[in-house]
């Protein structure tokens, strides 16, 4: 089929209308340095404008890290706090995030902010085996969230094992892996917001975990199921602590995620 010239100047143009990329910059309010996300939808809207208000006890954490710590961010999704780790306590940080949209976005947010020499991302997930095995979508949609690995997805409050309508195929290692096998920098600090396989994670690196050298884990779980009590539990054995207020202040009280808090651990 024959296609006239002013047709492909439209279809052209249609091109780059959709490749003109729209930034918001927020300035942190305790360094004034800034950062700049790109925006593909309102959900990225609103992961950047909230990046000081959402959760404002990571954002302590992280500007508590020494100069130069290494930061392994475990469910990186556009890599709002892989940017500030790095961008404001010169973290050399190291992002996991499986999902296709929110990688993509994670890269640009990455470049858009000149961090290459800081941030190295990896679009593999993590859990308490190495496989190749299925990332199971809520939805195909950049920005978006509870996203499980396994064979089945899981329902993020109950657990319970449910049909997602989209998959995607990705190698998923372990915790331990990082280091021992495929030889990255130990952590000092660990992030890890993965939506329902967190107890996986953990028993993937009990080596990790016991080593001393790791000084904090911040960790979103909800203390009312009982798999988020055995990782207290584990984390416990390994010697790490945490705050009773800084969890309180942290939780969330009502809406799909009740319940659930950030929980920082330190050794």
């Amino acid at each position: 089929m024959n296609i006239s010239k002013q047709e492909l100047e439209k279809f052209k143009e249609k091109i780059r209308q959709k490749e003109q990329l729209i930034y918001l910059t927020v300035s942190d309010p305790y360094s004034k340095k800034k950062l700049k996300f790109t925006i593909k939808n309102n959900s990225t809207y609103w992961r950047a404008k909230t990046l000081f208000t959402k959760e404002p006890g990571t954002i302590e954490w992280i500007r508590g890290f020494e100069k130069e710590s290494v930061f392994y961010d475990i469910g990186a999704n556009v890599g709002v706090y892989s940017l500030y780790a790095a961008k404001i306590s010169n973290a050399k940080v190291y992002s996991f995030e499986p999902e296709s949209n929110n990688f993509q976005a994670l890269m640009e947010n990455i470049l858009i902010n000149n961090l290459n020499d800081f941030i190295l991302p990896f679009p593999i997930g993590l859990s308490n085996k190495n496989e190749l095995t299925n990332l199971n979508l809520s939805e195909f949609v950049v920005a978006s969230s509870h996203h499980t690995v396994g064979k089945y997805g899981l329902d993020h409050n109950s657990l319970k094992k449910i049909t997602n309508k989209h998959k995607q195929g990705i190698f998923s290692t372990t915790l331990d892996d990082l280091h021992f096998n495929w030889k990255l920098p130990f952590p000092d600090h660990i992030k890890i917001d993965v939506d329902g396989i967190e107890n996986k994670i953990i028993e993937g690196g009990s080596k990790t975990l016991k080593n001393p050298q790791l000084k904090s884990i911040l960790i979103e779980i909800n203390s009312n199921r009982k798999e988020d009590k055995k990782i207290i539990d584990k984390l416990k054995y390994y010697r790490f602590l945490y705050d009773e207020k800084q969890i309180n202040d942290a939780m969330r009280l009502e809406g799909p995620h009740a319940g659930y808090a950030e929980y920082i651990f330190y050794r």
